[in-house]
């Protein structure tokens, strides 16, 4: 009998630590704010706009940032770029980066055509910058 107590203890325990410490599982995230928006060039997807964020690392992962919106006839409201950085030693190909900008694809339901895309934290219309070098 006392054996059973014992592991019901035990199981407890751990259910109590994985509530407690639930949020803290998985890789680490950051947010955002986007600073400019600019279109993939010609041959682009019309749907696809890249999204612009102050980055002053040497690069990142594949896959590493998400971003969302919310969109009008209007005006695209995007908002904070979240970053989840990989744990561990898995690595990646680690993504060229000019250590003040990373881009990340915002995919819309239309194309930009004359709405205007605007940070959704603060109502702050999103420059566009020239696409390439």
């Amino acid at each position: 009998m006392r054996r059973w107590v014992v592991i019901v203890l035990a199981f407890a325990v751990l259910a109590a630590a994985a509530v407690h410490f639930g949020r803290r599982v998985g890789p680490p995230q950051t947010r955002h704010q986007p600073v400019a928006i600019r279109f993939l060039g010609e041959g682009g997807d019309p749907l696809v706009i890249m999204v612009g964020i102050e980055w002053h690392a040497d690069g990142w992962c594949s896959g590493q940032f998400v971003v969302t919106a919310a969109e009008t006839s209007t005006e695209v409201r995007v908002f904070d770029v979240v970053s989840r950085t990989p744990r561990g030693n898995g690595g990646c190909a680690g993504l060229g980066s000019d250590g003040r900008t990373a881009w990340v694809d915002l995919t819309m339901s239309a194309p930009l055509g004359a709405r205007t895309a605007v940070r959704a934290a603060d109502g702050h219309v999103l420059p566009i910058v020239k696409t390439g070098p």
